[in-house]
């Protein structure tokens, strides 16, 4: 599979410097957020992917889909994409717009990866905890891994925190394997 980082880093990066020029960071980040999650969908997946349609037909589409919920720019980069062929960038170009956006406010983006979803009072401690570490306006995100049979991870820009069940048995498996 072809990495896509580096094709979507300088829409990215464009999409960045227009919002900081006309001031609207955040409300471009909810429009590619939107945009991302709308690209996973079957029903965009198949529209994108599908041959009979023109790259006309699929920005017509695509256009009304997101009239209402995204603004012109976003709605010029969907047309651009479209003409490059690469609206499959959408998720990775909001990925990278989301770390530039944590680098300019000098925010943390911590995942928590856990087995089950905690309950509210166990989720809110985690966040409590995160937050009173790595600041108050660090961005916390909740992901589920059942094959982490317990526990949770914590994953801060490059450096894990492994609490996991699965992540003591591999432990253990590796000093009886000295």
């Amino acid at each position: 599979m072809i990495e896509l980082t580096p094709l979507a880093r300088p829409y990215a990066k464009a999409l960045f410097s227009a919002a900081v020029e006309s001031n609207t960071i955040d409300e471009m980040a909810v429009d590619l957020k939107i945009m991302a999650m709308a690209s996973k969908t079957e029903e965009v997946i198949n529209t994108i992917e599908n041959p009979v349609l023109s790259r006309q037909d699929v920005i017509s589409i695509l256009s009304n889909l997101f009239e209402a919920s995204v603004s012109d720019t976003s709605k010029k980069l969907i047309e651009i994409l479209a003409e490059n062929k690469r609206l499959n960038l959408l998720e990775t170009i909001y990925s990278i717009y989301q770390e530039l956006l944590e680098h300019h406010k000098e925010q943390k983006s911590v995942e928590v990866f856990v087995a089950a979803e905690p309950g509210k009072e166990a989720k809110d401690n985690i966040e409590q905890k995160l937050k009173s570490t790595y600041g108050k306006d660090a961005n916390i995100f909740f992901s589920k891994d059942p094959s982490m049979m317990g526990g949770l991870s914590i994953k801060i820009g490059d450096e894990t925190l492994d609490l996991s069940i699965r992540g003591k048995v591999k432990k253990l498996v590796n000093q009886l394997n000295f």
